[in-house]
């Protein structure tokens, strides 16, 4: 069986932790272990992973209060209750399961969940865990027809930037057998949190009808950027004499890293503007990507550095 793990002290935060703290924590720690950061440092790979399963449950109010209900004592308690969605890796209609393949993957779009995760949230199924579908259920829309389907996709900040087509293969359970379909999305511009995709004839058969599948966006979160409508935004650490003094800096976004110059005398807080960065509209043309300066000195100062820094405070009182 899978041990016990303690989301709240991964992240570091109480459990009395509202949205906002975990969010932080969440941030700060992703962006520490990020790949990008650490490239070929297998611990830091693993840290970036359980970071994001944990904020994956505590982001979410009904995973979070299923996991504090369960607890240390999840085993016997899972035995007694199972998870909503008609039990571990099951959707609430036609035993869905499914698996994720075939777009574009990288660290933003993990799908490697531990053991504990997968027993206890039945892997990225039922529950909409990163890298694929959320759990399958009947559309409950009365204007929609009753062989229609809906489901969760899961997709990353790149997902959104760059479009293209993502694969996606899943099992279903039709009367006493079983059957695999595959099936090839393509992502429209301007998709966002929250929009749908439908799919036609993708969702229940019935003799020669079809109804449709409804693929509901969920952004995964990325430690880099806050998304605010269709601009981006990341926050760029700079030493204070960079910040005194202006040169260049490197900005992350979804393409890459983007070099820009800092002018002179800028402080904590100021926000550089990168026209064009940001997220793609439906219309043809983009948001912008902002740089929001924050300060921060190495962690180890040479002794000639303490010496200026000491002579720069005596000069300045």
């Amino acid at each position: 069986m899978a041990d016990y793990i303690d989301y709240y002290a991964l992240l570091g935060v109480p459990r009395t932790a509202g949205e906002a703290e975990i969010k932080s924590a969440y941030r700060k720690l992703a962006l520490k272990h990020h790949p990008d950061r650490n490239q070929g440092n297998k611990a830091a790979e693993a840290k970036f992973k359980e970071i994001n399963e944990a904020y994956e449950v505590l982001s979410d109010p009904k995973k979070r209060a299923m996991y504090d209900q369960l607890g240390p004592d999840w085993q016997q308690q899972a035995r007694r209750q199972p998870p909503p969605g008609g039990g571990f890796g099951a959707g609430r209609q036609g035993g869905f399961q499914y698996q994720y393949g075939g777009g574009r993957g990288g660290f933003e779009q993990f799908g490697d969940f531990s053991d504990f995760f997968k027993t206890v949230f039945g892997g990225a199924g039922g529950f909409g865990g990163a890298g694929g579908f959320g759990g399958f259920a009947q559309s409950e829309d009365e204007d929609r027809s009753p062989l229609d389907m809906e489901a969760e996709l899961q997709l990353s900040l790149e997902d959104l930037f760059h479009g293209g087509h993502k694969e996606l293969a899943f099992s279903y359970r039709a009367g006493r057998r079983t059957e695999t379909r595959r099936i090839n999305v393509k992502l429209p511009k301007g998709l966002r949190d929250g929009a749908t995709i439908r799919l036609r004839g993708q969702g229940k058969e019935a003799g020669a009808r079809a109804g449709d599948l409804y693929l509901k966006v969920r952004l995964a979160p990325d430690p880099r950027f806050t998304v605010n409508g269709d601009d981006l935004e990341a926050q760029v650490d700079v030493a204070p004499w960079d910040a005194a003094l202006g040169g260049e800096i490197k900005v992350p976004s979804p393409s890459g890293p983007v070099t820009v110059k800092l002018p002179a005398g800028s402080g904590r807080g100021r926000r550089l503007r990168l026209a064009g960065r940001g997220l793609p509209r439906k219309d043809g043309g983009s948001g912008d990507l902002y740089a929001v300066i924050t300060l921060s000195l190495p962690e180890k100062l040479s002794p000639q550095q303490l010496d200026l820094l000491r002579k720069l405070k005596d000069i300045s009182a």
